[in-house]
């Protein structure tokens, strides 16, 4: 008789533990099921909201750093764009535009300057910005330059 009380107690155990293990994952399956839900919707928005620009930064001594694919706010424009890869310093001229003054701190100095351009496609050709880069409002897959040069 204690034989089979041994067993029956082992046996409801096992069943006991079954049903803990069988919630658990039932649980755990629907919490991810709801989170990857919820990051699909966030990817989305963030897709929704944002494009992808290319953007180099030409520092003139041989160094050139692409930033390939950049997700940028729709409606931006050049300079901000360039401060979500870089650290800009500019001086803000009314009715003109920023002026950029320093890209990861190499400033304007000795004739030197960083001026921007823009990939035409249509053309194959880098073309200087026809406006401040802070006038400037990207488009889905603009290419941009800031090349760092004497004028």
């Amino acid at each position: 008789m204690k034989e089979k009380s041994i067993w029956m107690w082992s046996s409801l155990g096992l069943v006991c533990l079954l049903i803990i293990v069988s919630y658990l994952a039932a649980y755990y399956y629907n919490e991810s099921s709801i989170y990857r839900s919820l990051y699909e919707r966030a990817a989305a928005d963030l897709k929704r909201l944002t494009m992808p620009v290319n953007i180099l930064i030409d520092y003139e001594n041989g160094t050139k750093v692409w930033y390939n694919n950049t997700a940028v706010p729709r409606e931006t424009n050049v300079l901000m764009a360039t401060k979500i890869v870089a650290s800009v310093e500019g001086t803000e001229y009314p009715e003109m535009g920023t002026f950029v003054d320093s890209i990861n701190g190499v400033r304007n100095e000795g004739g030197r300057y960083w001026i921007w351009y823009i990939w035409n496609p249509d053309k194959g050709s880098w073309e200087w910005g026809p406006v401040a880069s802070d006038k400037y409002i990207l488009h889905e897959g603009d290419t941009i330059m800031w090349k760092y040069e004497k004028f």
